[in-house]
């Protein structure tokens, strides 16, 4: 079988850096749609994907703030929707690891709230089913798409067990390290991330 793996939170960012950039949205959170079998599509030109799966981490709601509490509310309610969204695309949604407060400054008179976020344990889970697979012979070519330089040793492992690691990028920002290490490459053009985009919300009158 030939598998797709997605690491949720770094394939999203990329894909908003595009979608900001082309003022079709504002925010990551506005992303709670997204055509991944158009995706598929392009990646099948290639080989046939038989299976895709999609891997975000658990989030909590935090009252450190009002502010805080409702910017948590409304991350947990897109990942929802895009959870439903995606499960309806024929993607397996995997929830594995959390979303934890790493740091958090309360405003003063001078200074904003300052936030921010850590994900864990996704990356883990990604790289031991992704082990798992290929050792069960159930991945015969693997199409990473992830640009973390931390799946390095997972590629070089999976291609010792004979496996293929096609490592799936955006044309605009690379990692190169996973170009040299893996057995090919295929990076996404920004219209297509966002035709894929557009295809996810197109409303009943278009």
């Amino acid at each position: 079988m030939n598998r797709l793996y997605i690491d949720g939170e770094n394939f999203l960012f990329k894909v908003a850096d595009i979608l900001k950039a082309n003022k079709l949205i504002k925010e990551k959170s506005d992303i709670t749609k997204l055509k991944i079998s158009y995706l598929k599509e392009l990646l099948s030109k290639q080989k046939k994907i038989n299976d895709i799966s999609f891997y975000a981490a658990k989030l909590h709601k935090y009252k450190e703030s009002k502010t805080l509490e409702r910017k948590s509310e409304v991350l947990i309610e897109a990942q929802r929707r895009l959870k439903r969204y995606l499960t309806n695309d024929n993607v397996s949604f995997i929830t594995s690891g959390h979303v934890r407060l790493q740091s958090y400054i309360p405003a003063d008179k001078k200074h904003r709230e300052k936030v921010s976020f850590k994900e864990k344990g996704v990356d883990v889970r990604l790289a031991i089913d992704i082990m798992a697979n290929v050792c069960d012979k159930k991945a015969k070519t693997v199409f990473l798409a992830s640009s973390d330089s931390d799946m390095i040793p997972v590629v070089r492992e999976v291609q010792k067990r004979g496996a293929t690691v096609v490592y799936v990028g955006f044309a605009t920002q690379p990692n190169h390290g996973l170009i040299a290490t893996c057995d090919q490459s295929i990076l996404f053009r920004d219209d297509e991330i966002i035709e894929s985009y557009k295809q996810a919300n197109k409303t009943k009158r278009e």
